[in-house]
């Protein structure tokens, strides 16, 4: 399922809509007023049309609203209950034959969501009602405080783009690496302009007809797969399905890359265009394996990973890389805290995390919920960071807590934990935790091969 957020200005008649597994949607609008009288059934109406005519699969239609509607039951007065009612009787009947089911979170449905007891709600809570904490001017905050603890391992001038960089940013599932697999969609459809209605042409009278004749077919597939995938921070990446579009038209280019070169060796026919042809095919060859190179890295697979451990000797820039991929993701609003592992003792892991964000009294399963709620908010991922899980008693303490200290924030989508750990002291803190459970990613220093 996919949930889009409409944002600021016209809304067409939603704040946001879920597309649900069947294609379907469901839409939300929500109406702050505390009363519901004819002006505001009137406004709804507008809502309702607009949702109506811009989503044509839009199959439920929630109304919330902060207060529950009264329902009195006055002689010779409607209430708003009844006011409600015939709304919804209205609109339902206007636009038959089509169905759309309309419902009311009032007050009492708003509260109860908020107060459940599953750790995601509470967190949605205090994400969106404590005004101290988990606002962009809090992240910032923690941010320098952890800045200035980092002293001269953090250099903000110092900016040397790395693999292992693109690989924070895929597990962050910033929009500036979802932008770069959009732009994979673009470079397909920039290399089959022309190329494969030229190639279809050169062999319509050849024994690859057929496989020419659906070149262009195969290669759209690429670019629409990658277009119209759900790409949000809590969806699954379909790298396997890209490529297998990608397999699929590189065997249809194989039978006419061969045609093409029989054609070439035997002179026949117009020789520019034969000459195009072999160059048509190179270029399409060529836009096939830059998209599979780029979605078949290790480090753009990390953008499936919850949980990631940086590696590398001392010195090579671990600390640096983590607080700029902090400061970055902050500085554009997303929620994102870093942590060092030298402030930890003995003791329960996230309870020490709450305490160096200042939050002492938040449960470990709060703080995550708020995380949580904040990346979703910001349609990314909330990056919580632990620089050097090695230094101070990082043995003592991480050994046998990390596995558990990993498995508490699997729960929340929006949520990925990245740790940095001296290689050195991989066996004996990670020693049982394996790359499948724990994905490595190694930082080279300063070189870039």
């Amino acid at each position: 399922m996919a949930f889009h957020r409409k944002g600021a200005g016209a809304d067409a008649g939603l704040e946001c809509y879920r597309v649900e597994a069947d294609g379907s949607e469901t839409g939300w609008q929500a109406k702050y007023f505390f009363e519901f009288g004819s002006g505001q059934a009137s406004q709804l109406k507008e809502s309702f049309d607009h949702a109506i005519n811009h989503h044509p699969d839009l199959k439920r239609f929630i109304v919330n609203v902060p207060f529950n509607l009264s329902d009195g039951r006055v002689a010779n007065q409607k209430s708003q209950k009844a006011r409600w009612d015939d709304w919804v009787a209205a609109r339902t009947k206007a636009i038959l034959p089509r169905i759309v089911t309309i419902e009311l979170w009032d007050e009492t449905q708003l509260i109860e969501r908020l107060t459940r007891t599953d750790p995601r709600h509470a967190g949605r809570r205090r994400y969106w009602f404590d005004i101290l904490h988990f606002t962009p001017d809090w992240f910032r905050t923690r941010f320098e405080i952890t800045r200035a603890a980092l002293g001269k391992r953090y250099t903000p001038e110092l900016n040397i783009e790395l693999p292992v960089r693109r690989g924070l940013l895929a597990i962050a599932r910033d929009p500036i690496f979802i932008e770069s697999l959009r732009e994979l969609a673009d470079d397909i459809d920039a290399a089959r302009h022309r190329a494969t209605s030229d190639i279809a042409q050169l062999l319509e009278s050849s024994p690859a007809a057929a496989p020419a004749a659906v070149l262009d077919v195969s290669f759209r597939a690429i670019s629409l797969g990658i277009r119209t995938s759900v790409l949000g921070p809590a969806e699954i990446m379909p790298f396997d399905a890209w490529l297998q579009t990608v397999d699929q038209a590189r065997t249809i280019l194989d039978r006419c890359a061969a045609e093409v070169w029989n054609l070439r060796s035997q002179k026949a026919g117009d020789r520019e265009s034969i000459q195009r042809g072999h160059h048509n095919v190179s270029r399409l060859y060529e836009a096939l394996h830059a998209v599979s190179e780029s979605i078949d890295r290790h480090e753009v697979r990390l953008a499936n990973e919850h949980r990631l451990l940086v590696t590398g000797d001392a010195g090579v820039g671990k600390s640096h890389l983590l607080a700029d991929v902090a400061q970055r993701h902050i500085a554009r609003n997303f929620p994102a805290v870093l942590v060092l592992g030298g402030s930890f003792v003995d003791g329960e892991i996230w309870r020490q995390v709450g305490d160096q964000l200042g939050l002492t009294n938040v449960t470990p399963d709060d703080l995550l919920g708020a995380l949580d709620a904040a990346g979703e908010a910001a349609g990314t991922r909330a990056l919580i960071m632990v620089d050097a899980i090695n230094e101070r008693g990082g043995i003592a303490i991480w050994t046998s807590r990390l596995a558990a200290f990993l498995a508490t924030a699997d729960r929340f989508q929006h949520v990925a934990v990245v740790l940095s750990c001296r290689t050195t002291f991989l066996p004996y803190i990670v020693s049982d935790i394996d790359e499948n459970k724990l994905p490595r990613l190694a930082h080279p220093g300063c070189q870039t091969n």
